[in-house]
């Protein structure tokens, strides 16, 4: 039982700070249209692979002329 009121409490504080966030970005007018931007920009962020830095220390330099 205690996992389902675990669920349940995360799943609420998810959609609270989901419409925190919107409410906080759009403001209070239109809310409907602007949820689904954010969800649309929210499932972007999700689905993409992070990019990574190439690392330019590790490159090994010619010597330098004399």
């Amino acid at each position: 039982m205690a996992l389902i009121r675990n669920l349940f409490w995360t799943a609420i504080f998810l959609a609270a700070t989901f419409a925190f966030t919107v409410l906080f970005e759009h403001g209070p007018t239109d809310f409907i249209p602007n949820a689904k931007k954010e969800f649309e920009t929210l499932k972007a962020m999700a689905s993409t692979k992070p990019l990574e830095k190439k690392d330019t220390s590790d490159k090994v330099l010619p010597p330098l002329p004399r």
